[in-house]
């Protein structure tokens, strides 16, 4: 039985964009078509058998969030990947308004949006009566990194929960029961991942869920050129199941969350 063909549509008003996007998803084994606005792509979305879109957000008749409903008037089962080449909060805000699988900003690089075009496809396949996805608490005082983790994460289908402190961190813990916890080692203090680390892992308190992996997040590598030099075992502090630099890069903090998840 022949594998249905996993044809998508490039949406980008810039050509030389519109090779490159399209030569790389070929490459990945899908066949790609493109359009330089909405207006062509409108042409070529009814009876076709698209799964994907991968759309900038600057189109010349109108920006590409504004051109989603009219998308999915055509096409209700369309995953739409938004792209854009520079990134604010606002623009974010209202992008993610919309009824888009996933967000891309073209400088984190084309590895990530492979990522993203993969899982749209990959999600095709899921049982339908499947609804229940591997849980990721992410606990970090950064904002920024809050929100680029997030899409990473979703990408890979996981369902993502953040919280912004230490307390947000262990009240997220007990109500959410998360299958894996991403946690910043410096918050409101130097020691306060260790501290919750420790807590997850050897209070009664936390006894439903010692069990959860706990993944280290920190920018001190980057920042200082060498990692944390607390010892938390030298402590008597139960310590992390990994431990991963900032910036993270999304293939590897995936292939790890992978790891931990199967054992």
């Amino acid at each position: 039985m022949s594998q249905a063909p996993k044809r998508l549509l490039v949406i980008d008003p810039d050509s030389r964009t519109r090779k490159v996007l399209a030569g790389l998803l070929k490459n990945e084994g899908y066949e790609p078509e493109t359009a330089r606005n909405l207006s062509e792509a409108i042409h070529k979305v009814p009876g076709s058998d698209f799964f994907c879109l991968v759309m900038d957000v600057d189109l010349p008749e109108m920006k590409g969030y504004k051109a989603v409903p009219v998308l999915k008037n055509l096409d209700p089962a369309l995953k739409i990947i938004m792209t854009t080449r520079r990134n604010s909060k606002k623009l974010e805000t209202r992008v993610r308004q919309e009824d888009i699988f996933y967000y891309f900003i073209k400088s984190f690089g084309n590895e990530e949006l492979k990522l993203a075009v993969n899982s749209a496809f990959n999600q095709k396949k899921e049982d339908k009566a499947m609804s229940v996805y591997p849980k990721i608490l992410v606990i970090d005082d950064d904002p920024d990194f809050r929100a680029a983790v997030t899409p990473i994460l979703k990408s890979a289908l996981y369902e993502v929960v953040t919280a912004s402190s230490l307390e947000e961190g262990k009240m997220a813990i007990l109500a959410e029961k998360p299958d894996l916890i991403l946690l910043d080692i410096m918050m409101d203090s130097l020691f306060d991942g260790f501290s919750l680390c420790n807590d997850v892992k050897t209070s009664p308190e936390f006894q439903a869920v010692r069990e959860t992996p706990v993944i280290f997040c920190s920018a001190v590598k980057e920042l200082a050129g060498s990692r944390f030099q607390f010892k938390g075992d030298e402590q008597g502090l139960a310590g992390p199941d990994d431990y991963i630099d900032k910036p993270v890069k999304p293939e590897d903090l995936l292939a790890r969350i992978k790891k931990l998840l199967k054992k």
